[in-house]
């Protein structure tokens, strides 16, 4: 797998999140530090989830969640679902993740590291998310030590 880092101008953009349990919380924490306008779709929605997301729908996923999303997140505990929702997504050409599974992604999430105006992203494309994580921890204490 290669992936290529970019940014992404998400602005405006439905991003869709399938899932509502402790994967889909944690990606949508991240993704909440750049846009609001999240859908998340799932027949159960932690509480969390439910008060950072635009729009909360409690049923499972049906195709036509995919209407106008811009990226697509499949954050379930069952396999078969989050490969069936990134298949309906490429479909439609639209870049889906599948947690937990990189090899079934059109893009990953990197380890972020956001203030003001900088963003620091690391990534092992998807092999080592600890190093990663460590990685991104020790880039964020540098530039903090540099600030005072």
């Amino acid at each position: 797998m290669k992936f290529l880092p970019v940014a992404l101008n998400i602005a405006g953009k439905k991003i869709l999140v399938v899932g509502g349990g402790t994967v889909a919380r944690q990606k949508i924490k991240t993704l909440k530090r750049f846009t609001k306008n999240i859908v998340v779709v799932a027949p159960y929605i932690l509480g969390e989830i439910r008060r950072a997301a635009a729009e909360c729908r409690l049923r499972p996923f049906v195709n036509r969640d995919l209407d106008g999303a811009a990226l697509v997140y499949a954050c379930t505990n069952d396999g078969e679902l989050n490969t069936a929702v990134a298949a309906a997504a490429r479909k439609r050409k639209i870049l889906a993740n599948v947690a937990d599974d990189p090899a079934n992604c059109d893009f990953i999430s990197p380890a972020i590291y956001k203030t003001g105006r900088v963003s620091v992203a690391v990534s092992s494309d998807g092999k080592n998310v600890k190093k990663s994580v460590a990685t991104r921890n020790a880039v964020k204490e540098y530039l903090r030590r540099r600030a005072r």
